[in-house]
């Protein structure tokens, strides 16, 4: 998955912003599914992170990439084939799309 976010902030905004909400990923495969063990390791404007998305018994683990630009948020994941199969990147893309906006 591939998401592009255009944004209006200076870049070091932009990542403080982003940094300070530990909520960005909450919601992106909708409501029911609880995110655990997030981390999230900055260098400079991009940003490793990892979490586990759990539903019931079923834990995913969830890696990949942000960066910010003077522009543009750009978050890399690959995901597992169990959420693509059955939350579809899609919807986690809108769902992520949706926590930037909201932070940004």
């Amino acid at each position: 998955m591939i998401l592009v976010v255009p944004h209006r902030r200076t870049r070091e905004e932009a990542v403080a912003r982003i940094a300070a909400d530990d909520n960005l990923f909450a919601g992106a495969a909708g409501g029911s599914v609880e995110i655990v063990d997030q981390t999230k390791v900055w260098r400079g404007s991009s940003m490793a992170f990892s979490f586990v998305g759990r539903v019931g018994f079923i834990s995913v683990p969830v890696t990949g990439t942000l960066k910010v630009d003077d522009v543009n948020v750009t978050v890399w994941s690959d995901l597992p084939a169990m959420v693509k199969n059955f939350v579809g990147e899609e919807k986690v893309a809108a769902g992520i799309e949706k926590q930037l906006r909201r932070v940004l």
